[in-house]
């Protein structure tokens, strides 16, 4: 996998994009539970007061504060807040303006008040509890507060007494106590709490949505950027991978099968794009999210634990999991090589199948197939769809677990309901990312699967390679030499072909014939190198043709296989695919030279007709009549016709090689014809007679007759002693 990675490299930029995008996507999403917290606590809770210094207060308060207060907390107390006079000021804000002044903190106070207030603002707040007073054998605040005045050295009983009372109280609940003090202030300066509880949840409302605005914005730019470089790397990988395939030779394309090479090119390419695309996105946004909530969780050591333990059971699940599943992903991409081998090949069987009946035998290999990767991946969706359910089980028990806690806490005084709701959530995130991650993993393999099937061919080097230092060929054309030949299939144990040595001249027409199996389709492929000699050389004038590179050696040759093969698109896109630039001249020439003129002329649309793909639209004759012709598109020195003329008729055959010699004899080329029929080749210049991968004979018709068993053995088996005229 970590080789499919470096396709990432050309899109360096989008990705730390995606990076960044996800990271501020993150941070966005985490910041709205402690939004909500503040809306719970805040806005619901203390009806919108989230400040510890009240913003306004009674003549009344003020002076019975500052008789709580040493004289360096006094002066700051006293030059944070500014007297109102009655019937000044904002009366709309603050009703009780209308009837007496009030105290209005100032504008950049000393921040430091709120710490040093708090224990001047509790008294105020605990001198009305009865409780309180009785302790201290009042029977009012105003005769305390009297006292005070008179006799300022029980300021300490009372201080002492309060200090009693909040014994218990931990910086939650100083706060509370503060923040309902303040409250109840700011209801007798007739303030409207109403009001301030609807603005503060309307303003942190309005926060939370611009931020999940920030976040869909970066999720949506983050999923549009990974797709597009994953997208963008896979086409890369799949450009790679086909034009390795191209450069292979016989001996490759054996190794790999084609149903095979398919499977890669699409299926297992398309796997790796997928986990691509969630590396770049959820790979990324799950840790991201897991680590940061982690850290946040952190702050509630409470419920920290819970946490632990359920992470734990998870990874336990998750190892269980991954026992039972990675052995199967390896399986799942060979079966699938499999299933496509079958079905492949019986489409292109059709016809045989039909043919022979043979459907059911056919539909039960298909079925035996399919039911084993159906079976497999039931399997696997099945581990799965078990593990969903029990990890929304665990998140469950969790959720309920901590709000068993969180409820403890909160009635102890301990925690904030906001808080616990804010916990609630980062668990959860916790939780999510923590699956997610699982999930990639356990996806991981499948995929780790494919990008070694690919990179197993495109690591694979072709055995037929340029040379380092490549020559040119010469100009024009020249002899072919076949200097002891010999060729071994790979892996094989023994040569096809013997020491076959022999020369073709230009303007020379050599033909090779021999009994099936006699080797004259691998010894004619030898010269375009579609397999290299085993032994001895093939040279082009003095130049081996191992030493030149296999574009330029090719250029100079007009092959046409056994089977023809047409490709989709026009009859004139067909012929161009030999030479794109070959004029309309060329192209009317070849479709003469090959007696394709008629029947493309007859065609609705002529040369401009539509060929379907593999040329299934016209006769195997037609098929193999354009096949020539496309050969023939190409000014090449050397034309290779592999028994090309065994789907035409003898009258086409004919004139198609009387109308083929004339165009040969014109260019002084080199023709060499592999044919199974005499009187394909019986003019040819030079014929080479191959047995078992040996020469049996070379000569002429007439020689060979005369010197050549093996040759008359075959002639005598298609033509009477009259016609060979013995």
């Amino acid at each position: 996998m970590r080789k499919a990675l470096r396709y990432l490299k050309p899109f360096r930029l989008s990705v730390l994009a995606v990076v960044l995008l996800v990271f501020a996507q993150v941070q966005f999403e985490l910041s709205l539970p402690d939004y909500m917290s503040k809306i719970v606590t805040y806005g619901i809770q203390y009806s919108g007061i989230s400040e510890t210094v009240p913003e306004a207060l009674t003549a009344e308060t003020y002076e019975h504060m500052l008789l709580f207060m040493d004289e360096e907390t006094a002066g700051v107390f006293s030059s944070s807040y500014e007297k109102t006079e009655k019937g000044s000021g904002d009366t709309e804000k603050y009703p009780l303006l209308k009837e007496s002044s009030l105290y209005l903190l100032k504008e950049g106070a000393d921040e430091s008040l709120s710490a040093k207030a708090q224990i001047p603002f509790l008294a105020v707040s605990m001198l009305s509890d009865p409780e309180v007073l009785a302790a201290m054998k009042l029977e009012s605040a105003e005769q305390l507060y009297a006292l005070l005045e008179s006799q300022p050295q029980m300021k300490d009983l009372v201080l002492s007494q309060i200090g009693e009372r909040m014994s218990g109280y931990t910086d939650e609940n100083i706060q509370a106590a503060v923040r309902l003090m303040i409250r109840g202030e700011y209801e007798k300066i007739g303030m409207n709490i109403e009001k301030i509880q609807n603005g503060y949840i309307t303003r942190e409302g309005l926060i939370m949505l611009g931020i999940a605005l920030m976040t869909s914005l970066c999720a949506a730019a983050s999923s549009f950027l990974a797709s597009r470089t994953a997208t963008g790397a896979a086409r890369n990988m799949r450009k790679d991978v086909f034009a390795r395939v191209e450069s292979f030779s016989s001996e490759e394309f054996s190794r790999f099968s084609t149903a095979s090479l398919i499977t890669r090119t699409t299926n297992d390419i398309q796997q790796v794009q997928g986990i691509l695309t969630m590396l770049l996105r959820i790979v990324l946004f799950a840790p991201f999210m897991g680590l940061t909530s982690l850290f946040k969780v952190l702050r509630y050591k409470e419920l920290a634990g819970i946490l632990g333990w359920t992470l734990a059971i998870m990874i336990v699940l998750m190892i269980i999991t991954f026992s039972f599943t990675m052995p199967k992903f390896r399986i799942v991409q060979q079966m699938v090589d499999k299933l496509n081998l079958v079905t492949r090949e019986q489409l292109s069987g059709m016809l045989v199948i039909r043919a022979f009946n043979n459907q059911k035998h056919e539909e039960e290999k298909f079925n035996e197939v399919n039911t084993d990767l159906t079976k497999l991946n039931i399997f696997l969706n099945r581990v799965m769809a078990v593990i969903s359910p029990v990890m929304q089980f665990l998140m469950s028990t969790v959720s309920l677990v901590i709000i068993w806690i969180g409820a403890k806490s909160i009635d102890l005084g301990t925690m904030q309901i906001g808080d616990m709701l804010a916990f609630l959530q980062y668990s959860v995130h916790v939780l999510m990312s923590f699956m997610i991650v699982a999930a990639i993993f356990i996806m991981i393999p499948r995929a780790s699967v494919s990008a070694k099937r690919i990179f197993d061919v495109l690591e694979t080097e072709p055995t037929i390679k340029d040379p380092e230092n490549p020559v040119h060929l010469p100009e024009g054309n020249a002899v072919i030499t076949f200097d002891h030949v010999s060729f071994r299939y790979p892996k094989a144990e023994q040569d096809v072909l013997h020491d076959i040595s022999f020369t073709a001249s230009p303007g020379e027409t050599v033909a090779l014939i021999g009994s099936t199996g006699s080797g004259k389709s691998t010894l004619i492929n030898l010269l375009p190198r579609f397999f290299d000699v085993s032994g001895g050389s093939i040279r082009f004038g003095d130049t081996d043709i191992r030493d030149v590179s296999q574009h330029e050696l090719r250029n100079k040759i007009g092959y046409v296989p056994q089977k023809g093969i047409l490709f989709s698109g026009t009859v004139e896109e067909n012929l161009k695919y030999a030479d794109e630039n070959a004029s309309a001249e060329a192209v009317r020439n070849a479709l003469e030279v090959s007696q394709s003129a008629e029947f493309v002329d007859a065609l609705p649309n002529g040369i401009q007709e539509s060929i379907s793909q593999g040329g299934t639209n016209v006769s195997g004759g037609q098929k193999q009549r354009l096949s020539i012709a496309r050969a023939l598109t190409r000014k090449a020195e050397i034309y290779i016709f592999d028994d090309t003329f065994s789907a035409l008729d003898y009258r086409t055959d004919a004139k198609l090689r009387e109308a083929l010699n004339k165009m040969i004899e014109d260019a002084r080329a080199t023709v060499f014809i592999v044919a199974q029929r005499i009187s394909t080749i019986m003019h040819a210049d030079r014929i080479i007679v191959l047995d078992e991968g040996r020469i049996a004979g070379i000569g002429t018709h007439e020689e060979l007759l005369q010197s050549c068993e093996v040759y008359k053995e075959i002639a005598s088996s298609q033509m009477s002693s009259e016609e060979l005229g013995l």
